[in-house]
């Protein structure tokens, strides 16, 4: 090396150490905050004169959505802090202190209720439906039936107070029972058919009457007087319907079905579909533009700034790594040919 480089790289390493010592200065007491918004007025003046089209492509947002939301492998320590976090936000005592119309005030919930009465077609089809569902076809059998059994036996109890009946009932049961088995199954058979007949029935009524009644005022004022009985309970108390195993349950039964529903074709399709309709709407836009419609604004960008920054910079400092990470940053330039030709 000759003293003309040995000069030069001297230079250049006291230029890094006084560049170093520049950058820590202005990350210190107010220069920290005043070095922040200088940096991001520059960023917003730049961002102004640049639009969303022209600096990134629906293309390449849709590829990075869907890498993270269908493809990425999620670790498993991350559905495991997940359940730990929902059944901690399941057990806080906070829920003993706060009431449910305290979460839903009675004005969104007239509101919500409102709207749901207004979807006559969804709620046409779920009533069809459930009426139509084998279940509600055996609960209305069930119920004729109980009720015909009902009958008959408060029939027999009624004619049993009728003087004599008590012999003629003897007398029947008696001829019943030398009767041929052929006869009761018949009327067992006639019965079933009886009730099958009255069940298609019984069904259409129902279907009809919850037709009715969704729209009448009866089942609003209904449900807004359920709603006035019990608004006033704490959340603990509907919390405790699902334990704390039920939650951790349902969250792995969720977790489960969000990892089968994310390998569909129709979960990427809709990802793609939704990043489209976003560009379709911001192409045009400047990236300024797009800040203000998302609603961040240069004061909650300096604020939450000067919430992190401080901490994280004291860390680095106070572990001695503040200097280092600057010193990587510039040293490869000041070492470059390029300085050492400028100083000799």
């Amino acid at each position: 090396m000759t003293d003309t480089d040995h000069f030069a790289g001297s230079k250049a390493e006291a230029l890094l150490d006084a560049h170093v010592a520049w950058v820590i200065a202005r990350l210190q007491g107010d220069a920290l905050q005043a070095e922040l918004e200088r940096r991001l007025d520059w960023l917003l003046a730049d961002a102004a004169r640049l639009r969303l089209g022209e600096v990134i492509s629906v293309e390449s947002v849709q590829r990075t959505a869907v890498d993270y939301a269908a493809d990425m492998k999620v670790g498993g320590a991350i559905p495991a802090l997940v359940g730990d976090i929902a059944v901690a936000i399941h057990e806080h005592p906070v829920h003993e202190q706060t009431t449910l119309v305290e979460l839903l005030p009675d004005r969104e919930f007239e509101e919500l209720l409102d709207k749901l009465l207004e979807m006559q077609r969804l709620r046409d089809e779920v009533i069809h439906q459930s009426v139509s569902n084998p279940v509600f076809s055996d609960l209305v059998a069930q119920l004729l039936y109980s009720g015909l059994r009902g009958y008959v036996a408060e029939s027999k109890l009624r004619a049993a107070r009728v003087p004599g009946a008590r012999t003629a009932m003897r007398i029947g049961r008696a001829v019943a029972d030398r009767a041929p088995p052929q006869i009761g199954e018949a009327l067992e058979r006639g019965i079933r058919r009886y009730v099958e007949r009255n069940t298609e029935a019984g069904m259409r009524a129902s279907e009809a009457w919850l037709h009715d009644a969704f729209e009448s005022d009866e089942l609003r004022r209904a449900v807004l007087d359920f709603w006035d009985d019990h608004k006033h309970r704490s959340v603990a108390s509907v919390r405790d319907l699902a334990g704390q195993l039920d939650v951790q349950e349902l969250f792995v039964i969720g977790y489960e079905y969000w990892q089968r529903l994310r390998r569909t074709p129709i979960y990427r399709r809709l990802i793609e579909s939704g990043v489209e309709v976003f560009f379709e709407t911001y192409r045009d836009a400047t990236l300024t533009e797009l800040l203000d419609d998302i609603g961040v604004t240069r004061d909650m960008m300096v604020r939450d700034g000067m919430r992190f920054l401080p901490q994280v910079v004291d860390a680095l400092r106070e572990r001695g790594m503040l200097a280092p990470a600057i010193r990587r940053q510039l040293e490869d330039f000041y070492r470059s040919d390029a300085v050492a030709e400028i100083l000799r």
